[in-house]
């Protein structure tokens, strides 16, 4: 028979310590994963951006908010008196109630439009809408007619598709009328201030500061500087400090402390509004 050779020794150290390398490559890449997914949890601003540029339905995670940003734009006072306004709504056979908050907007070619959101109202069966100032009960303006088709109630934290453009046949004399930021949104870090649609405890104007921590072309959060019920002030307009000028309308909210708030971009409304070539009459609306 034929010897068989004793098998070498070399190729065996060879390949233990190729696979020593191996493992050790192995563990560094999962401690870079590891590494990489736990730095936006301890990184709240981080994740909220995450957030945003990927559509993910993440709840937004609160902490330090971003230093203050380098502003160029021009500075402006807030308004004084009311800017934020009661939404009412008529259903059929039901009269009118108060449904959430709203404003009147001025846009960059002349015409002013009202301003509120798609997901306080039932858009199928809605007849009207008015606008009243805080715990007025005369209406201010009464709405029959659509600034362009309605968007629909927001889904997860696209914030842009949730809007209700209304037309303005006559504007009274005393409607507090609002300047768009032609930035289009305010910048992380920013301070601004909402104007409570719903006012204070007696009518009076209710502003209510906070602070930037993500903004996009879909979505802007703010951190409040108090705890409060956000309840009905959905369609309340965001104003920076800054500029003194809207840039943005209230949307959502997480309730606890502190108080975080999301918002549609005024750039949005503005761009929606400016480009609608349809006035559909709102009672005559129905489900597609």
């Amino acid at each position: 028979m034929a010897r068989h050779n004793q098998p070498a020794q070399r190729p065996q150290r060879s390949c233990s310590a190729s696979l020593v390398i191996l493992r050790r490559l192995v563990i560094a890449l999962l401690l870079a994963l590891i590494a990489g997914l736990l730095w936006p949890a301890y990184n709240p601003a981080v994740l909220v951006s995450l957030a945003l540029l990927s559509g993910a339905a993440v709840s937004p995670t609160l902490g330090p908010t971003p230093p203050p940003p380098t502003l160029n734009a021009p500075r402006g006072d807030l308004p004084t008196g009311h800017a934020g306004l009661e939404e009412w709504v008529e259903y059929p056979g039901l009269g009118f109630s108060r449904v959430g908050s709203g404003f009147l907007l001025r846009l960059p070619e002349g015409d002013v439009v009202g301003v509120t959101t798609a997901h306080s109202v039932n858009l199928f069966i809605v007849q009207r809408f008015a606008f009243h100032l805080p715990q007025s009960p005369e209406a201010l303006l009464e709405f029959t007619t659509y600034h362009g088709p309605p968007g629909r109630a927001f889904h997860g934290y696209r914030f842009d598709v949730d809007f209700v453009l209304l037309k303005v046949d006559v504007l009274p004399e005393a409607a507090p009328v609002l300047t768009p930021d032609p930035r289009g949104r305010p910048e992380p870090g920013e301070r601004v201030a909402l104007s409570s649609g719903l006012g204070g405890a007696n009518g009076e104007p209710r502003w209510l500061a906070g602070t930037v921590t993500a903004s996009s072309a879909e979505a802007v959060w703010v951190q409040m500087d108090e705890v409060f019920e956000p309840g009905g002030m959905s369609g309340s307009p965001l104003f920076s400090a800054h500029t003194g000028r809207v840039v943005g309308m209230a949307i959502t909210a997480r309730r606890g402390d502190p108080t975080l708030l999301g918002f549609h971009p005024i750039g949005s409304l503005v761009e929606k509004a400016s480009s609608a070539n349809t006035f559909p009459a709102i009672s005559n609306r129905r489900s597609k």
